[in-house]
């Protein structure tokens, strides 16, 4: 089962020059047999339960203030695969993880940007949430997705290994804290993935959302996964993409 990784970036990636927006167009073209995306992003959060959204139109949420008004100008829309929401739901909810259908939600920066350069027409997508639950939780809904799964289905997480706003406009440096020993524990398995978030890098680095999108990327697939590109394009704030399956 392929699973997919990628930090999304600053939303001021939609008007800069950047070559992630390229990488992303050829991962569209690598995925362009893809039927569905289950989505994980790390600006969709929930406290207490997983949500899986069921309406059947997804509209682009511009969940960030105080940008450029250009970026606000930017939109995207895709259709839901909603039989497969109801099953991920049925499924997690036989697994005993806590978690409810919504309507209430759409696509985060973290979803739609990404998806907008790799899927420009749209592909039918399903968004879930990550929780205030465990990082091994978050490997078993992962596990869980792969059960409710028929067809050719693409689950992507999305979000920064090193996400330190703090440093964003006050370090000339662009450093990347955690990322170098985080990709050397993707190609070795989740375990070690989850071993790191016990380490200083990790405290360091504050990543976004405790890369559970990662973990749940990785619970699904089942595999070691690779890194494609790697980034640092401004000081705090890095960018990374693997390949699972």
């Amino acid at each position: 089962m392929t699973g997919f990784f990628t930090s999304h970036g600053s939303p001021t990636i939609l008007i800069e020059e950047s070559r992630w927006k390229d990488f992303w167009r050829r991962m569209g073209e690598e995925f362009s047999d893809v039927e569905s995306v289950v989505v994980i992003s790390p600006h969709f959060f929930t406290y207490s339960r997983f949500y899986v959204e069921v309406q059947e139109k997804l509209e682009s949420i511009h969940d960030f203030y105080g940008f450029p008004d250009e970026l606000y100008r930017f939109r995207y829309s895709t259709s839901n695969n909603v039989d497969l929401a109801h099953r991920i739901f049925k499924e997690v909810r036989e697994e005993g993880l806590p978690v409810v259908e919504d309507t209430s939600w759409g696509l985060d920066h973290g979803a739609w940007i990404p998806l907008m350069y790799m899927f420009p027409k749209g592909k039918p997508t399903v968004p879930i949430s990550i929780s205030g639950l465990s990082l091994e939780d978050h490997v078993r809904l992962g596990r869980v997705i792969s059960r409710a799964v028929e067809g050719k289905v693409l689950v992507m997480g999305t979000g920064s290994p090193t996400h330190r706003l703090d440093l964003f406009q006050l370090s000339s440096r662009n450093e990347a804290f955690l990322d170098p020993v985080l990709s050397e524990a993707v190609s070795k398995g989740v375990d070690y993935v989850i071993s790191l978030s016990k380490g200083k890098e990790w405290r360091k680095s504050m990543p976004e959302g405790d890369l559970k999108p990662l973990l749940v990327v990785m619970g699904y697939s089942r595999s070691t996964g690779r890194e494609l590109l790697h980034d640092v394009p401004w000081p705090g704030v890095s960018m990374v993409a693997y390949l699972f399956g």
